[in-house]
């Protein structure tokens, strides 16, 4: 278990960087939708913390 959690923190190759970035694009796609009627402020609160995670995966695909 201990393994798992920690390839799941720091994943050793790029293919699981990019299964984690499929899944939170997904997530954070239903995120943007149900705040998309939302005021302007937490539209962009939800976007801004998307591109953020997003980001920090692709960072962590750079060796």
């Amino acid at each position: 278990m201990g393994d798992l959690l920690l390839d799941v923190l720091l994943p050793k190759t790029d293919r699981v960087v990019g299964i984690q970035w499929i899944v939170m694009s997904a997530f954070w796609l239903v995120v943007i939708a149900l705040t998309w009627r939302k005021d302007r402020d937490i539209r962009h609160f939800a976007w801004g913390l998307a591109m953020l995670n997003l980001a920090w995966f692709a960072a962590r695909t750079i060796h």
